[in-house]
């Protein structure tokens, strides 16, 4: 026996060898044999000995190695990208968290802010208030009646109906998610103008 071509010969194998060396990949169908009998060097695939039990022979199938120095990028980019949405998710959640700085009104002001008083911000403005609980959640009142988050809107319409379509918001040291919740609710409410409190 012998590999295609080559000078060097693997003698004394038996039939059974032979087939056995060409299913664990060390022979090849293109290999060469010659029998006791044989004038010449046959191809096993051509072989009459061997033709038939090589019509059959499927090849073993390779298996990748990779090398020790391979570095597999996929999970590092996964872990990535990852850590870069939670970042973002973040910074996003803690932009909203901050505290609102509420503007001033000063008399030595050139900026013109309208000056209500306190009957006439009960009788024509829908007046809704918020603050930080003690437990860091907000507490809403809508003319001067707790109300939860949840019935804000409603609050504010039923408070609508009986006055005018303006409302004051006094919204001190709240984030500005609070403020945005107050904002909403009175859009649903279909106030017209809302105007912000400010301190003197």
């Amino acid at each position: 026996m012998r590999h295609e071509g080559s000078p060097h010969v693997t003698a004394g194998l038996s039939p059974a060898q032979v087939m056995e060396g060409l299913h664990e990949g060390v022979w090849m169908p293109t290999d060469e044999v010659r029998g006791p009998g044989d004038p010449k060097w046959q191809s096993l695939e051509e072989h009459p000995h061997f033709a038939e039990a090589v019509a059959d022979y499927e090849p073993p199938k390779k298996v990748a190695r990779h090398s020790d120095d391979h570095l597999d990028m996929n999970p590092i980019i996964d872990v990535a990208l990852v850590l870069l949405i939670f970042f973002i998710l973040t910074a996003s959640y803690d932009a909203l968290r901050t505290v609102m700085d509420m503007p001033t009104a000063s008399t030595k002001s050139k900026s013109k802010v309208k000056k209500i008083s306190d009957n006439q911000a009960k009788t024509e403005y829908v007046r809704v208030k918020a603050r930080n609980g003690p437990d860091g959640k907000p507490v809403f009142q809508v003319d001067g009646v707790d109300v939860t988050e949840e019935n804000l809107s409603t609050a504010i319409s039923l408070a609508v109906i009986e006055k005018r379509n303006k409302m004051i918001i006094d919204a001190q040291e709240v984030t500005i998610d609070t403020y945005i919740k107050i904002i909403d609710a009175g859009n649903k409410a279909k106030v017209a103008s809302m105007n912000l409190r400010v301190e003197e």
